[in-house]
Formats: C-alpha cells, structure tokens, sequence
C-alpha cells in the first residue's frame, strides 16, 4: 500500500505542470479507459487536458504507512511540529486563525478526490503569440550588436520596444486562452458555500469599481447556475494610448481597435458533481462541456486503452498546436528565414552583399530544419501497480534526433549497478558533421570577408598572418574528424554514470582511520564507439592539431609565453579489457592514489574516469543486476534509458554516517539519541528503491516509461 503512495508523491513532479480530469456523464465517445472522470466531458476541441485522481487515497497511503509513522516518532519531528504549532498558534489567533483553518479545510477537500485543469482551442495561438513577443525581444539586441551598438541601456530599450512592437503586429491574434478547473465534490454544500461567499463580495467591488456595475451576474450556462464577471477591452481606457515607440500611427490605430475588441468572460458554479471555474473570451467552452463527442475520443487516446483495468491517479494531454506555441521557436522555415533577415536588414549591409546573405541564410534555414523535429501531440497516463508508481507518455513527433532500432550495447559497460545512469543513441552522426562543416566554412569566409578588413591597421598584418599559418591546420582537423572520428562514432550513443564503490579506509592524512572502507562518488562520461582504432587516432590527431595551432600562435605573443606551452603525449596504462590514458596529478596522489583521472578506450567504448578502478568495472562488460533497472526491459530496442537506484546511493552514504557516530563526542548520544533518530531518518529514506525510465518506438510512436518503486518497513 506504502509502495503505491509513495511511488505517486515522486511521479507527481511528472503530473505538476499536467492538465487536467473531471468526472461527469459521458457524451458521444466511449472512455475507452474505463476510468470514470472529465475525459468523459471535456469536449474534442480540448488543447490540453491534465487529471490528477483518487489524491486523498494516496495521501492516507502515506500517512497511514509504517514508515510515516516511525517518522513520525521520531524526537526531531516531534520538535518540529511543536516549534511549528507555537509560531501558527502565536501569530495567528482568533478570528484570522479560524478564517485560515477554514480555508485550509475548504481546500483539503477541493483537492482530496480528482483535480482537473484544461485549455480550449484559443489557448495555442494566445500563447503562441505571447511567446514571439517574447522570443521577438531576446533577438533585439542581435541588431544593435552587428550594428557595432553594446550599450546596456540601449540593448534594454530595444528588447522592451520589441516586445510591444511584436504584441502590436499580433494584436489580432490576441485572445484570452480558455482555461478550466475543476474538483470533484463528494458534497456540494463545500462549492455553494465557496460561491456563496464569492458572491457576497460582489456590492464591495462594485462600489470599488463602479465600471463593473452588473457585470457579475448569476446567470445558466447549459442548465447550471454560474457566477460569471464579462468585459470589454473598450471599457478601459484604451485610446488614452497616445503612442508607443517604434509604433507607426496606422499600427497604433489598428492595436487600440484590436484591444478594444477583445472580451474577458470568468465562471464559477457546480455542474453535475464538480466545481467548475473557467476563464476565456466567453463561456462558449464551459457551454460545450458534456456536448458531442469527448476529447476521449480523437485518435491520440487509442494506445492508453490497454490500461484500463489499472489504478489510474492521472492523465495527460497537449496537442500539436498547444506544444508548438510553447516550443518557443518557429517549425515553419520560411518564418524562421524572415525572422533572420529582419536582423541582417538592421545591420544596413550594402545591397549587393546583403542579397548574397539572404541566399545563404534561406538555404541555411532550409538545411537547418531538416535536423528538427516535427511536433506532435503527447499523451499519457499514470497509474499505481504491484510495481510502483508508472508513467507512460506517448509522442507523436517524428523526424526525432534519436534512435531506437536497436538495443543500447552501452547498458552492458555500467559496472552492473550504479547509483544513476543513463544513456541516449542519436542518429545522422555524419549528416550532422557534413551540416556544421558546411556552414563553418561560410561564416569563416564571412569572416574573412568583412570583419578583416576592419581589424586595426596596426593589426591586419598580424592577424591576416596569423590566419594564413591556421588554415592548413584546420584544414587538417577537419579532414580527421572526417575521416576518423565520425566513422568512429556511428554507434552514436552517448552516457553518464554515477557509480560509489570506490573505497579507502583513510581518504586524508587529515581525517582518521575509519573501522570500513568509506566510499565516493565516482562519476564517468562513455561514448559508444564503432571503431577503436580510428577514435585513437582522431584523439591523437587532435592533440598535435592544437600544439601546432599553439605553435603558429607563439610566433605572434611577444611576451613568450605560448612557446612555453605544448600538450605532451599522455602516459599509458594497459587494463584487463583496454587501454587508459592519463596524465598523472600530484594533489590527487596526495590525497589517495586510487584517485586519477584517466580517458579508456576499449573494443566500443571509451570513457573518462575518475580511477582505473572505475575504468576496469566499466570495461568488463556487466548486465544491469538491480531489480530496479530490469524493470524497464533493458535487452530490447531502446533509444534512451536511464536509472536511479536509491539502495546504492545509501550504501555509499551509509558508511560516512557511521564514520560521522564515530567522530561524535562522548555524550552527545546518550543525551540526544543522535543515532537512533539518524538511523531511522535514513531507514524511511531507504523505502525509496529508485527509478527507471525508458524511451522507445511502439507502432511508430515514441513512448516514455517510467516505473518509480516504493517499499514500506516491514
């Protein structure tokens, strides 16, 4: 029961930001979940949906659980609450005290049973507007800089003259987004007594606010009895606008038009057995509640059928429209093309080069584009099995950097079970190389082009020199990375392990001995290569590219310095499965000489370490050992994956809690009960066994697993 509990109040950073999930009659489509609540009445044309279910049940799991309650005992908790209740008690009394404690019940029992927030089809483009205004006053400064202009009040003013231009320029698409939320109510009288008091508000703001004279009325929306408020922009002083910088006078005319059109409408009252409060330009999406078919029924929902049956506490949902407005940049090239141009046209470059700029930069947008994902929709549900807490989302987007035909050989070099892990394959390795190489030529040539010939006079000869020397050189590193390290990287997966079984008795001359080996976090950066030969070589010849840039650079620095300054060979060590490269650091040997940093290259793999000790348990290949990890089904095709396993970071904790007993002056346990409390502190964290997660392709749709397990004491 702990373990499902639990497992939600950590999945529950997933569910934050979700939308919502009320329960009502069901309309056209059948829920195919079988789960009663809102997708049963929220209609079709919902943009974003997130439900949260069965909150009080959870929240007694928990505080019925034996480890809340060991907690609860607990000396220092006992402590706290008591602190806490002579603060609340001290400051609030009375009259305020029992408004509070009211508002508090009130809100404990909104929230105890199903908690749904949704957005309607306005909400995508009023977002979407919102953020170019936005993105439109990050980019501002860009024109100032190529102008020469760094000047931070000017860059400010510029970002502020942006914003208001670009919400200007989409004043029609300006809209107030529809948004809803609602609580499941086991009994009405806790909504009719909230309105209530609402309602009686309503003489002091109107008499605050004579404009809002009978503009909050009771009124029937689709049967029900609401409380609604309903504005004009025209009711507020929009043509007092008399300018706005950078605004022309016909733009001006149009904007204050615009805001004058625009209507505000917000509802609160009870349909069927939920509390409704809803905002928008109208109440026509509250009107289509429980109307036609449900968003149960649009095509995204299909894959999540197969849960029915399961414990659900959430569902979640975002369309294509809503996730491209919030995405924060353009998915149409054309767009993105005119954006950029717009900046070169405040540089004020001359006409016959700013036309070859153009051409550079459409073709650049175009090529660009082609790496992005195309967005699509996402759905998910969560729900509470035999083995924890598990989230399944589904994405629609294709065109995604990632790839999962094949399983994730990396899984194998992870020592077995680390504290944390993970792991991505990506894909077009080469074609990603071919873009930049591209590209990185052109803005050299640029570079050479325009910016040269504005180098001080007294510089130019040394600089152009200076380039001259570079160019073969980077000519050469180039041609390496194109021949051996991206044939060396097709495997193109990409980890990151956190390990602690790194262990010394006495990791300083300064601390004393401790009774067992105390351990530390060892954490280590993996590629996946293809080919070792080729990867030792494109290392190797990196290394003597940048001495030689070095060199040239040292021609050119009157001071000497530079031509003190060579990268040397690194020493080498042969391991079991491999080979380590390192350069040896003196501080670290005085603090442990299992400590040294060190790049390992094995048969497909290589890695930068912390020790070769980490470095040997990482080469000898090891499937994945803890329960936790099998969970996610690592042998099948996988684009990504990563664990956290709660159980080893405790075991490396656990003995640097013991050390810390030992250093404990005499009597301070004997007076406090430092250790039991301690103890029990990390037993109950220690009901946390992990996470796992998983990324793959179900039917041409991406999916993201989640499984977070729980363990109550025994």
């Amino acid at each position: 029961m702990f373990k499902k509990l639990l497992a939600f109040v950590l999945a529950a950073s997933f569910l934050g930001f979700l939308l919502p999930s009320p329960t009502t009659k069901s309309i056209a489509a059948e829920n195919l979940l079988k789960t009663n609540c809102a997708i049963d009445w929220l209609p079709k044309n919902t943009t974003g949906l997130g439900i949260m279910l069965k909150n009080k049940e959870q929240l007694d799991l928990v505080l019925k659980s034996k480890a809340f309650k060991k907690l609860s005992e607990l000396g220092a908790t006992k402590m706290l609450v008591e602190k806490f209740n002579e603060g609340f008690n001290g400051n609030l009394e009375g009259a305020s005290k029992e408004q509070l404690m009211e508002v508090l019940k009130v809100a404990g029992e909104l929230f105890s049973h199903e908690v749904v927030i949704a957005s309607g089809p306005n909400a995508p483009k009023s977002l979407s507007a919102l953020f170019s205004a936005m993105s439109a006053g990050q980019t501002a400064p860009f024109t100032l800089m190529m102008q020469g202009n760094f000047d931070k009040d000017a860059i400010s003013k510029a970002q502020g003259e942006s914003i208001i231009q670009a919400l200007v320029e989409s004043s029609g698409d300006l809209k107030v987004p529809e948004v809803l939320l609602a609580f499941k109510l086991k009994d009405k009288k806790t909504g009719e007594g909230l309105i209530k008091r609402l309602e009686d508000k309503v003489p002091m703001v109107e008499a605050a606010e004579p404009k809002l004279k009978g503009a909050i009325k009771k009124e029937k929306v689709d049967g029900a009895e609401f409380l609604t408020i309903k504005l004009k922009g025209s009711m507020f002083p929009v043509e007092q606008i008399d300018q706005i910088p950078g605004v022309e006078e016909g733009q001006l005319k149009k904007f204050k038009a615009d805001l004058s059109k625009l209507t505000f409408a917000a509802a609160i009252g009870i349909k069927d057995d939920y509390l409704i409060a809803s905002m928008g330009p109208d109440l026509s999406y509250i009107s289509s509640l429980g109307k036609g078919d449900s968003i149960a029924s649009i095509k995204e929902f299909a894959p999540i059928a197969k849960y029915a049956g399961k414990n659900i506490i959430g569902l979640q949902y975002l369309n294509k429209e809503y996730l491209e407005s919030v995405q924060g940049y353009t998915t149409n090239p054309e767009e993105a093309s005119t954006q950029v141009k717009e900046l070169i046209a405040g540089a004020s470059l001359p006409k016959d080069i700013g036309k070859r700029v153009e051409k550079d930069v459409d073709q650049l947008i175009k090529e660009a584009f082609e790496f992005m994902p195309k967005v699509g929709a996402r759905v998910g549900v969560t729900f509470l099995g035999d083995k924890g807490c598990e989230s399944i989302n589904y994405d629609y987007s294709t065109n995604m950097p990632i790839d999962g035909s094949k399983p994730l050989g990396l899984l194998q070099n992870f020592g077995g079970n680390p504290i944390f892990a993970s792991v991505l394959r990506g894909k077009d390795v080469e074609k990603s190389w071919n873009f930049f190489s591209k590209w990185g030529a052109v803005a050299y040539g640029y570079f050479t082009e325009f910016a040269l010939p504005n180098v001080p006079a007294d510089q130019k000869e040394q600089v152009t020199a200076f380039l001259k020397k570079l160019e073969p050189t980077l000519a050469k590193l180039a041609k390496i990375t194109a021949s051996d390290l991206i044939p060396s990287m097709k495997d193109a997966q990409i980890a990151f392990v956190l390990d602690g079984k790194l262990g010394s008795k006495q990791w300083s001359a300064m601390l004393p001995k401790s009774k067992k080996d105390l351990y530390v976090p060892e954490p280590a950066f993996i590629l996946g290569i293809s080919d070792a030969a080729k990867f030792g070589a494109a290392i190797k010849g990196y290394r003597e590219g940048i001495n030689q840039i070095i060199k040239d650079a040292a021609g050119f620095d009157p001071t000497g310095t530079l031509a003190t300054l060579k990268i040397p060979a690194p020493e080498e060590k042969a391991l079991k499965d491999g080979k380590a490269y390192f350069y040896s650091i003196p501080m670290l040997e005085d603090v442990s000489k299992k400590l040294q940093p060190a790049a390992v290259v094995g048969e497909n793999f290589s890695a930068i370490t912390l020790s070769f000790e980490h470095a040997e348990r990482l080469l000898n290949k090891t499937p994945l050992k803890s329960d936790i990890s099998k969970l996610a089904d690592p042998e099948k095709n996988l684009a990504g994956f990563c664990v956290f396993d709660n159980t080893a970071l405790l075991a490396m904790i656990n003995p640097w809690v013991e050390f810390g007993f030992e250093m404990m002056p005499p009597g301070i346990d004997e007076a406090f009960g430092v250790k039991k409390q301690v103890q029990t502190f990390f037993e109950v964290l220690g009901t946390c066994k992990g996470t796992v997660c998983s990324t793959f392709l179900e039917n041409g749709v991406w999916v993201n697993r989640s499984i977070s397990v729980w363990k109550d004491l025994e």
